[in-house]
């Protein structure tokens, strides 16, 4: 990861919105599989964990505020102008994605590609060396740790989303140890994912 960096300029932003494009590509081409499956591969995309981990990524390897920025909405409004581009393609051969182009679906998206925009651009302070950065690094984690609470009483009783509760896991894990080695404040890092883990919990309606 260290060897791989996005930067602000038109190629780098380029790669992410072409990768964001493929992702929502493979995201549509899910749901293919079965709603009800162990695994349930067709709403990966419907729940937080793949948007925190894979925008988290995003921001750990960017330059600057303004790439993380630009470079998650880039990668997020690719996602989704192909994930409801492609059905309204699909749509015209395939009955299981019937229904056109889902035009307030696609404006909400937007909009929220936005504010992931602005979280990218705030979380990047975490490279400032004060205490508001171990604060900001408990964030996604945190957040990982809610839904990973949250999918594991719904795999328990519906015995699905085996998939994203895997993910959520190993996301939480990883990013966990990783900031921990780059935070000064790591007693004010452990309160704050305990802290966070809570209100993303209680705010959020699993």
């Amino acid at each position: 990861m260290k060897n791989i960096k996005l930067s602000h300029t038109l190629k780098s932003y380029s790669i992410v919105f072409l990768v964001g494009i493929f992702i929502g590509c493979i995201c549509r081409l899910l749901d293919y599989c079965s709603l009800d499956s162990l695994w349930g591969f067709s709403s990966i995309q419907t729940l937080l964990g793949f948007w925190i981990i894979t925008n988290t990524i995003i921001v750990l390897l960017s330059t600057s505020n303004k790439c993380a920025g630009i470079s998650s909405f880039l990668y997020m409004f690719g996602m989704t102008l192909s994930f409801y581009g492609l059905q309204a393609i699909l749509g015209m051969f395939i009955p299981l994605f019937s229904g056109g182009f889902r035009k307030s679906l696609f404006i909400l998206f937007t909009l929220l590609s936005i504010l992931c925009a602005i979280a990218a651009f705030v979380l990047y302070y975490w490279n400032k060396d004060n205490v508001l950065s171990s604060l900001l690094y408990s964030l996604p984690v945190g957040a990982l740790v809610a839904e990973t609470i949250a999918i594991s009483f719904y795999f328990l009783e519906h015995h699905t989303f085996l998939f994203q509760l895997l993910m959520d896991i190993i996301g939480a894990v990883v990013f966990s140890v990783l900031f921990f080695k780059k935070v000064k404040h790591r007693k004010l890092y452990i309160i704050g994912i305990a802290l966070s883990s809570l209100v993303f919990y209680l705010i959020f309606p699993w």
